[in-house]
């Protein structure tokens, strides 16, 4: 018979098996994956992510207490979905990674509403890397980062404060924030950062004029640069998904983007606005360090 507090990760990449990790280091659950090939599962196992993984989700999501879905953001609904007849734990919370909140919440709230049934929270760790697999995973990804969570009105209370504690658990930061909200301060403080990052890269590579070309920008690029354009090396399609999902809220942090920065060029690179720049950089880091 399953344990009363068995935590399912479906996905055990960077997130999965940071997570894994996370949980196996605190101790008092038995973390179980799902995935799809035998050996990831085999190779989070190795890394010590897991106690035992599946492949088969009626043997992986039996007795449940916690399900988190730690795959691509256009994966989740479609997985969350095809993992309900499995949970025989009418108990069990489930929760997501995922880096876009809306389209989630509109899509799996209404199918987890019944009081003696599974009941969906979005989450959303602000944390992760360039870089993907669990090979790249580590226990303390999760260490003092910021995890929002989005309840709705219809939330019961109790599965809230259950989540809050599941990641504080694992060393987030939890903020209760309403998911459409999330979704416009995550287009402007992460997901267009990743597109300048992109738009830095690709004009970089389509330099081919003067003493040197790209090879020169080479030799010549230093910190700035590359701290601008690490998110660059990113998955690409995982990022297209990212986009696409918070479509509108890109494209308002987009017009605003090109909008101070249009200002700044006809002003001729005002010293105010710089100014004003350094100081707002200065009382963004002071509250990171907070």
């Amino acid at each position: 018979m399953p344990p009363p507090n068995r935590i399912v990760l479906v996905g055990v990449g960077l997130m999965g098996g940071s997570l894994g990790l996370a949980l196996r280091k605190r101790g008092g659950a038995r973390v179980v994956g799902l995935a799809r090939r035998e050996e990831t599962l085999r190779e989070a196992r190795r890394r010590g992510v897991l106690h035992e993984g599946f492949t088969d989700p009626a043997r992986a999501l039996d007795g449940a207490s916690v399900v988190v879905f730690c795959a691509p953001v256009d994966k989740i609904v479609p997985l969350v979905r095809a993992s309900r007849r499995f949970l025989s734990s009418g108990k069990a919370l489930l929760m997501d990674v995922g880096s876009v909140k809306g389209p989630l919440v509109r899509a799996l709230d209404p199918l987890f509403l019944g009081e003696n049934g599974p009941v969906f929270v979005g989450a959303h760790p602000m944390a992760g890397s360039e870089k993907t697999g669990v090979q790249n995973a580590r226990a303390d990804l999760y260490k003092n980062a910021v995890c929002a969570i989005t309840p709705t009105a219809q939330t019961p209370g109790p599965r809230v404060i259950q989540a809050v504690k599941f990641w504080k658990s694992v060393g987030a930061r939890p903020v209760l924030v309403d998911a459409e909200t999330h979704d416009r301060a995550v287009a402007l403080v992460s997901h267009l950062p990743h597109l300048i990052a992109d738009a830095l890269i690709l004009s970089a590579g389509r330099e081919n004029g003067g003493a040197g070309g790209v090879a020169l920008l080479k030799e010549l690029a230093a910190g700035s640069f590359r701290d601008a354009t690490r998110v660059s090396g990113a998955d690409p399609a995982l990022w297209h998904e990212i986009f696409r999902m918070n479509d509108r809220a890109v494209r308002a942090a987009l017009r605003l983007f090109s909008k101070e920065i249009n200002r700044l060029a006809r002003g001729r690179w005002p010293l105010a606005d710089l100014r004003r720049a350094q100081t707002l950089n200065v009382a963004f880091r002071s509250q990171e360090k907070a």
